[in-house]
């Protein structure tokens, strides 16, 4: 659990660095150099990348978490599934 922690409190600072570097810079270096075709194709494929890897990253949170939900959810039905069962069948069994 200690492990999912981190990974969504790393998530969460990374994503809130890119947020903020985007903002404060990415409009200033496309203005300087839009004028040359192939920054402004270098930079688009950049965004793709930056944004491309903070989805895996937040896929990955969100399988972790998933993961954990499911772990504990047949854990609890198999619980209440062994209370139903009787204990005692009323005699041997023939096998």
């Amino acid at each position: 659990m200690a492990d999912r922690t981190s990974r969504l409190w790393v998530a969460i600072l990374i994503t809130v660095m890119d947020v903020t570097v985007f903002e404060r810079f990415f409009t200033i270096i496309w203005l300087a150099l839009s004028p040359v075709l192939w920054t402004r194709v270098a930079l688009s494929l950049m965004l793709t990348v930056w944004t491309g890897s903070a989805a895996v990253i937040w896929l990955h949170v969100y399988y972790d978490f998933r993961h954990l939900l499911y772990e504990r959810r047949p854990a609890a039905a198999l619980g209440h599934a062994n209370s139903k069962v009787p204990s005692d069948q009323g005699g041997p069994i023939n096998v």
